[in-house]
C-alpha cells in the first residue's frame, strides 16, 4: 500500500489539474456566450447618426475638430462599429465576440513572447492565456462597459489589446537579430502610438512609463536606448491632447476645480481604494502566491525574455501605483470625479500586468542573490488549501445585489454572467430590445413611446433611454430611428 499510495496521489493530482484547466475555460465561457445577447446603447447611436451625417471620413475630421482627439478610437467608432452602418443585430454581437477573442489572442501572444525559450507548447500557452483572461475579467469593474458596449470597447478594451501585443513584441525583440530589431522597434512604437490614441487614461501613464524606462536603461547602458519609441509615443499624445475637439468638448467644464492639490489628494485616496478592492478579495494575492514557485523556476533561465525585461524590480514596483495614479489623475483634474467604470476596467488590467511583473522581478532578484538552487514553494498544506479555496470564489459573490456601478469594484463577474445566461435574463433582454427595434422601424409615429426594460441585464447593459425626451441619450436614439422624440413609459403602464 505504501508503494501504491504515491501512485494514487499522483493520479489524483493529475485529475485535479485537468479539472482546474477545464474549470478555467468554463469560467470564461459565459463572457463569450453573453455576446449573443449584446445590444448597442448610448454613444453607439450618437456616433452612428454622426457617421450618417458626415460620412466615415468626414466623421473623423468632425470628431477631431469638434469633440475628441482619440484618433484610434474614432476610427473604430466610424469603421468597425456595425451601428455606424445601421446594423443592430447579429453584426453587433459578432464584433463583441471578436473583440473578446482578440483579448485572449493578445494575451497568448504576450505570454509566448515573454516565455520564448522556456519550452512551453502552444496548448500550454493557450491554457496560460485563458488563465490570464480569467484573472483580468473575474473582478473587472464593469463587463457591460468593457465588452458589450462597442463605443467603450474601442476606447478602453482596444488599447489593452494593443498594449499586450506591444509587450509581446518588446519581449520578442530581445531574441531578434540586429536587422530584426529595427522591425520590432517600429512595431512596438506603432502599437504604442495606436494605444495612446484611444484615451487619456492609458495615454498619460504609458507616456510617463516609456520615458522613465528609456531614461533608466540609457543611464544603465551609458547610451541612448528607447528614445525613438518615446518620441513616437510623445507625438501620439500631442496629436491626441492638442486636438481642437478636446477644447470644444471641455468648454465650460470645471477644469482645475477643486484645485491641483485637492485633485492630487483625491487621486491618491481613490487609487488606494482601488488597490484595496482589487487585492482585498484575495484572488489576485492567492494566485500570485501559487505562481511564485513557477516564477522561481523561470528565473533560472537567463536568456528568457521575461528575465531581461524585469531586471529592475524597484522600477517595476514603483510602476504599480504610479501607473494607476497617472491614469486616475486626468479624471479628477478635469471632471472632479473618479474615472468611469470603463476607464477603471482598463486601469485594473494595467494594474494586474504591472503587479505580476513586479512580483516576478523580486522573485528573480531573490533567485539571483541566492546564487544557487532556491526553493520558494509553499508548504504542501498551504498550497492545497489555497488551491481548494479558489474554486469556492466562483460560487460566491458578496456584492451581487448592489446595482450602483460605483460600488461594484469587486464582483464575481463569472458568476453574474452564468446567472444572467442560465436564468434567462440575457435572453429576455435581447428579446425586449429586438422587439423595440422592430416596433420603431415599422411605426409611422414621430413621437413613439416604448416600454422600459422590466429586467435590465447588468452584465450587458450600460444604459437605456429614459422618460425624458430631452435627455441626450433619448435624442440620439430618436435621431438614429428618424423620430422626433422617443421616451420610455413605465413597465406597469405598458401591460
Amino acid at each position: 500500500m505504501a508503494q501504491l499510495l504515491p501512485k494514487h496521489l499522483l493520479r489524483l493530482q493529475r485529475w485535479l489539474l485537468g479539472v482546474g484547466k477545464a474549470g478555467i475555460w468554463l469560467a470564461i465561457l459565459p463572457f463569450f456566450g453573453l455576446c449573443w445577447y449584446a445590444h448597442p446603447s448610448a454613444d453607439d447611436f450618437l456616433q452612428a447618426t454622426a457617421v450618417r451625417k458626415y460620412g466615415h471620413l468626414g466623421y473623423l475630421r468632425y470628431m477631431y475638430g469638434w469633440w475628441s482627439g482619440r484618433y484610434t478610437a474614432v476610427v473604430g467608432w466610424s469603421y468597425f462599429n456595425p451601428v455606424s452602418y445601421g446594423r443592430l443585430g447579429l453584426e453587433y454581437k459578432l464584433v463583441c465576440g471578436l473583440m473578446l477573442a482578440l483579448l485572449l489572442v493578445s494575451l497568448v501572444v504576450m505570454l509566448r513572447g515573454l516565455l520564448q525559450g522556456a519550452g512551453f507548447a502552444a496548448r500550454q500557452c493557450w491554457q496560460m492565456g485563458a488563465g490570464a483572461f480569467l484573472l483580468l475579467v473575474y473582478y473587472l469593474p464593469s463587463t457591460a462597459e468593457g465588452f458589450y458596449w462597442l463605443t467603450s470597447t474601442f476606447n478602453y478594451l482596444l488599447p489593452m489589446l494593443l498594449l499586450f501585443l506591444a509587450v509581446g513584441a518588446l519581449a520578442a525583440m530581445t531574441h531578434a537579430t540586429t536587422a530584426a530589431r529595427l522591425y520590432y522597434h517600429g512595431l512596438v512604437a506603432g502599437l504604442l502610438f495606436l494605444t495612446v490614441g484611444c484615451n487619456e487614461t492609458v495615454a498619460v501613464p504609458v507616456l510617463f512609463t516609456v520615458w522613465a524606462v528609456a531614461g533608466v536603461v540609457s543611464w544603465e547602458q551609458k547610451r541612448l536606448v528607447g528614445f525613438p519609441v518615446a518620441l513616437v509615443v510623445s507625438a501620439g499624445c500631442a496629436l491626441a491632447f492638442l486636438a481642437p475637439g478636446n477644447t470644444m468638448r471641455l468648454h465650460g467644464a470645471p477644469i482645475g476645480q477643486p484645485g491641483l492639490v485637492a485633485s492630487v489628494q483625491a487621486t491618491f485616496l481613490f487609487a488606494g481604494y482601488c488597490v484595496l478592492n482589487w487585492l482585498g478579495n484575495g484572488v489576485v494575492v492567492v494566485v500570485t502566491l501559487l505562481l511564485v514557485p513557477a516564477f522561481a523556476r523561470l528565473a533560472r533561465l537567463p536568456q528568457l525574455p521575461l528575465n531581461r525585461l524585469t531586471r529592475h524590480p524597484w522600477l517595476l514596483t514603483l510602476l504599480v501605483p504610479a501607473f494607476l495614479v497617472a491614469g486616475l489623475f486626468p479624471s479628477f483634474w478635469v471632471r472632479t470625479a473618479p474615472a468611469p467604470l470603463r476607464a477603471l476596467n482598463e486601469l485594473y488590467m494595467c494594474f494586474l500586468l504591472c503587479w505580476m511583473l513586479a512580483v516576478y522581478a523580486w522573485v528573480a532578484f531573490a533567485v539571483g542573490r541566492a546564487g544557487g538552487p532556491v526553493s520558494l514553494r509553499l508548504p504542501g498544506f498551504a498550497r492545497w488549501a489555497l488551491l481548494a479555496w479558489l474554486p469556492f470564489t466562483f460560487l460566491t459573490d458578496y456584492d451581487n445585489h448592489l446595482r450602483s456601478g460605483g460600488h461594484r469594484l469587486s464582483t464575481n463577474n463569472s458568476l453574474l454572467a452564468y446567472r444572467d445566461l442560465l436564468h434567462g435574463t440575457a435572453a429576455r433582454y435581447d428579446a425586449q430590445l429586438t422587439a423595440r427595434y422592430q416596433y420603431l422601424r415599422n411605426s409611422p409615429t414621430l413621437h413613439p413611446q416604448v416600454r422600459a426594460l422590466p429586467e435590465p441585464c447588468i452584465t450587458l447593459l450600460y444604459g437605456d433611454i429614459s422618460p425624458d425626451s430631452a435627455n441626450w441619450g433619448n435624442r440620439a436614439y430618436a435621431d438614429f430611428f428618424r423620430k422626433k422624440t422617443i421616451v420610455t413609459r413605465p413597465v406597469l403602464l405598458a401591460r
